[in-house]
């Protein structure tokens, strides 16, 4: 057993079960195009090390200990339980621990990876001395040739929202109420089959759990009005146990309140659809200026910056999708895939294209377009003056589904521009593509940088280009139907 596992077990035992017998493994959502073992060594200035190897045990680790006053990834084992330390370096008849993560402000959700690998060292008879973490400094700006030294931070305490010390970690694990034997024997003696499977926050909470449709198979032929569709409730799952089945019953007396919420027990209760029509109209008449320009990106996020001007954790913007509708209707489509460096001809060919003028719409666009934006404009401030006019003219085109001016029960809680697309227009559907959301096409992307192949790299364009192009070409019908609500 791995962290990992412990990690599953204590959020939902189920999860844990599961999780053994699937295989697949996850897409790497950063963009790690480095070695970080070798950059963490040239942060250190480490010489000479022992690197652990995978399947090794406690013997071979001990060895190491003996004849190395660093090691990297060192692995040990307690019962069933592997752990591997990131590094380890000896202080005098102590072992210093060094825990890296790839984060620009680590928390306490480090601490319990942190408490288990110390209880299993502990266990081992190893005496420890300092507890340090090494995270990506968030300021530093790449400049020619990596700086590893600038790269990363070492430090003994979690972070504060803020990015400030906070918390003493040695102080903080040890006041974890936790018992690795207890645990262990839980997961051994666990038998999934019977197992009382109940729907919880913990099985949407902060992220969906990747088992939910097999565990509540029955949810996905729920009806679109069901009260587990309310979303942001706390209550749902109380409300629905207590009989109440659906939006139109809820007593809204009882709900956080929310104008999603409200929006939707008023759908419910309204033959599925509900409108506030002076808001929409006033939110059409205020940001609705023609031309209008629909625009969409996509970008990969890199954990190590490889490029000038790039810092740790940042995106880089590979593509957009550009729909410019003029009053009398026409429609002129542009769109750009870059490799490499783009970003400054991504700037380019965005600007030329973009009219000087009218509004241009994006779904989510100040938690996305904007930033990235304005990430670019950071990097490249000679482009300062025309891309805060770009910004200036973006509007968000979530702004009605989030603000709870329309809702339609077949959203099902959900507000997405493909959940949105399915309820206005199910002829077409991104189920369609070989590219289906955004992941996808990173992961087609990082494809396309290195396959060597012209048919098949031709392929990879069109893939990304259908994909993007039915992002802004959907926002299009989206701001029709927004319109024939209110006409």
């Amino acid at each position: 057993m791995h962290i990992s596992d412990f990690r599953k077990f204590l959020r939902c035992p189920k999860m844990y079960q599961l999780s053994l017998k699937d295989n697949k493994r996850g897409f790497p959502f950063l963009n790690i195009d480095i070695d970080i073992d070798e950059s963490i060594k040239n942060k250190f200035k480490i010489d000479n090390c022992y690197t652990g190897i995978a399947n090794e045990d406690n013997e071979d680790s001990f060895k190491a200990m003996e004849q190395y006053q660093w090691l990297l990834k060192p692995r040990f084992s307690y019962r069933y339980l592997r752990v591997r330390v990131p590094l380890m370096h000896k202080n005098e008849d102590k072992w210093d621990l060094y825990f890296t993560t790839l984060s620009t402000c680590p928390q306490e959700d480090e601490a319990m990876n942190i408490r288990w690998t110390v209880d299993v060292l502990n266990k081992a008879k190893i005496s420890i001395g300092r507890i340090y973490l090494v995270y990506l400094n968030k300021n530093y700006v790449r400049e020619g040739e990596l700086d590893d030294d600038q790269l990363w931070l070492v430090t003994d305490c979690f972070l504060n929202g803020n990015g400030h010390p906070s918390k003493d970690i040695i102080k903080y694990i040890s006041n974890i109420n936790i018992d690795i034997d207890i645990t262990i024997d839980n997961m051994l003696h666990f038998d999934g089959d019977y197992y009382d499977i109940t729907r919880s926050n913990r099985c949407t909470g902060r992220k969906k759990c990747q088992y939910y449709d097999l565990c509540f198979p029955d949810e996905k032929l729920m009806e679109d009005n069901s009260i587990l569709h309310l979303t942001n409730s706390q209550y749902k799952y109380t409300m629905y146990q207590e009989g109440v089945k659906y939006l139109s019953q809820v007593d809204l007396e009882k709900l956080e309140g929310t104008a999603q919420q409200y929006a939707q027990v008023m759908a419910d209760r309204q033959g599925g659809l509900f409108i506030d029509k002076l808001a929409l109209k006033n939110w059409m008449n205020n940001n609705i200026h023609y031309p209008l320009s629909y625009i969409d990106f996509e970008w990969d996020l890199h954990a190590i910056p490889p490029y000038e001007k790039m810092s740790p954790m940042q995106v880089l913007c590979f593509e957009y999708s550009l729909d410019v509708v003029t009053q009398d209707g026409r429609i002129t489509h542009h769109q750009y895939i870059g490799e490499g460096d783009c970003r400054k001809e991504f700037i380019e060919h965005m600007l030329r294209e973009l009219p000087k003028e009218g509004t241009i719409l994006a779904y989510n666009a100040k938690g996305a377009e904007v930033l990235r934006v304005r990430e670019l404009m950071k990097a490249f401030p000679e482009y300062t003056e025309e891309l805060e006019d770009v910004c200036r003219r973006f509007v968000d085109l979530s702004v009605p589904f989030l603000s709870g001016m329309v809702y339609d029960t077949r959203m099902r809680g959900l507000y997405s521009l493909k959940i949105i697309k399915g309820v206005i227009n199910d002829k077409v559907s991104y189920h369609d593509l070989d590219v289906e959301n955004g992941l996808d096409a990173v992961s087609v992307y990082r494809k396309l940088l290195k396959e060597k192949n012209l048919e098949t790299k031709k392929q990879y364009y069109e893939d990304l280009y259908k994909y993007c192009g039915m992002d802004s070409y959907t926002m299009i019908e989206v701001i029709s139907w927004l319109r024939s609500l209110i006409t």
